[in-house]
């Protein structure tokens, strides 16, 4: 049986999935992704922390939260998947759109504050745009590693994160390691 933590974890993603897409529209499954991993980058500026402790990958096209991609891609195939009670995904550019409104109790106001900076950090770029403001430094160090996971510091680094913003960063890290 999986533990409360990953549930809320779980459900909380969908919800910020939904809040994105209600703030949108349909939105496409790259500006679903990218806008999440913006929304946490911006969370970790401001409060040292994410929103949703997705792991996030360098791939080709930037950073890429794999268990969205996967469950997001499964929705598309029709196989289902984690989002399936929540969104639809069709069409050649494989377009999102929510069946339902978001549970806004699982979201704070620092965490819309969030996700509301990033979409505002994306709008009016299109998808090569997005893809080289992405594609800066830090996706070019953590792309050139075995495991091409960003971490927490490395999310930061690449919004540009203050060496006090880092340090802070690094010692919830710590803290968050110390208590597991």
């Amino acid at each position: 049986m999986e533990n409360i933590y990953l549930q809320y974890q779980r459900q909380k993603t969908k919800e910020v999935m939904l809040y994105i897409l209600s703030k949108m529209g349909d939105t496409g499954y790259f500006r679903l992704m990218k806008t999440m991993f913006c929304a946490d980058r911006q969370s970790l500026l401001r409060w040292g922390g994410p929103i949703t402790n997705l792991n996030y990958y360098a791939r080709k096209h930037g950073p890429v939260p794999s268990v969205v991609h996967d469950g997001l891609l499964s929705a598309y195939q029709g196989q289902g998947g984690d989002y399936s009670d929540i969104l639809t995904v069709k069409g050649n550019f494989m377009m999102v759109h929510p069946l339902r409104e978001p549970d806004l109790e699982y979201l704070s106001e620092s965490d819309k504050e969030s996700i509301d900076k990033a979409i505002n950090e994306l709008k009016g770029r299109n998808r090569d745009q997005i893809e080289n403001y992405l594609h800066e430094k830090v996706y070019h160090r953590v792309l050139s590693t075995d495991k091409k996971q960003y971490s927490r510091v490395d999310i930061a680094m690449s919004a540009g994160a203050s060496d006090k913003q880092i340090a802070r960063i690094e010692n919830e890290e710590q803290i968050l390691k110390a208590l597991s």
